[in-house]
C-alpha cells in the first residue's frame, strides 16, 4: 500500500455466496504516455497521487469515490480489474491504443510495438485469431 492512510474496504460475494473484504483496489497505469497536467487534474479532482512503478504508475485510493472520479478522468482508456498471482487487488489502466488486454486483430503498427514476430506481414495486412 502507497498511502499510510486507512482504505476503505469493499463487500465481495463470490460464486458460493460467501462473503469477504477487501481494500480497494490499487490503480495501476501501464503506460509512459500520461503527462503532468493530466496527473495535475487527477489531482485536483481525485486527490489521488501517482508514483512511478515498474509498469508505468501506481496510487492507492483510500476513498471509493476516489476510484469514481479517476475512471472519468481516464476517458476511453482500456481498464481492466485482477486479482491473481500476478496483480493482487489491482485496477489496469491501458492508454495507448498498441497495448491491449485481448486480441482479436492486430495492425502492422501494433504488431512493431508489441515486438510480434511474422513472416510476410506487409503494410496494410492484420494478423488475426
Amino acid at each position: 500500500m502507497l498511502e499510510s492512510k486507512k482504505v476503505e474496504k469493499i463487500k465481495y460475494i463470490n460464486g458460493n455466496k460467501q462473503t469477504s473484504y477487501n481494500e480497494l483496489p490499487k490503480i495501476i497505469i501501464k503506460s509512459g504516455y500520461v503527462n503532468e497536467v493530466w496527473f495535475d487534474n487527477v489531482y485536483k479532482t481525485s486527490g489521488l497521487k501517482f508514483k512511478k512503478h515498474y509498469l508505468g504508475f501506481e496510487s492507492q485510493p483510500v476513498k471509493a469515490k476516489q476510484i469514481t472520479q479517476f475512471l472519468i478522468a481516464c476517458g476511453g482508456s482500456k481498464i481492466r480489474y485482477y486479482n491473481n498471482w500476478n496483480y493482487d487487488n489491482a485496477l489496469i489502466v491501458k492508454f495507448d491504443h498498441h497495448i491491449g488486454f485481448d486480441v482479436d486483430s492486430i495492425c502492422l503498427d501494433c504488431v512493431k510495438h508489441n515486438d510480434i514476430r511474422v513472416n510476410d506481414l506487409k503494410e496494410g495486412d492484420r494478423l488475426s485469431c
